[in-house]
């Protein structure tokens, strides 16, 4: 049991660390045409506020997959798409 613990948080980790290269991206283009401090705080803000969101919205999805309602309606979607 511990060792599909450790597999499912290592795949959540590279799973976060692909979805972290968009928000890299659009920091790094919002934060290009300011100067010094301002641009130190930009990133700065900009990557604890994604974490912050991150964390948050894993809480919330998580707190949703509980409910047996939602599952079932996700499954029939993704059956559809299939």
């Amino acid at each position: 049991m511990e060792a599909e613990a450790a597999t499912s948080l290592v795949q959540i980790i590279l799973f976060d660390l692909i979805l972290s290269g968009d928000n890299a991206i659009v920091i790094g283009v919002v934060a290009r045409r300011l100067h010094g401090r301002q641009r130190r705080m930009a990133i700065v803000c900009g990557a604890g506020g994604a974490v912050v969101l991150r964390i948050a919205f894993a809480v919330v999805a998580t707190q949703l997959l509980e409910l047996a309602v939602v599952s079932a309606i996700g499954g029939m979607l993704l059956f559809w798409i299939g």
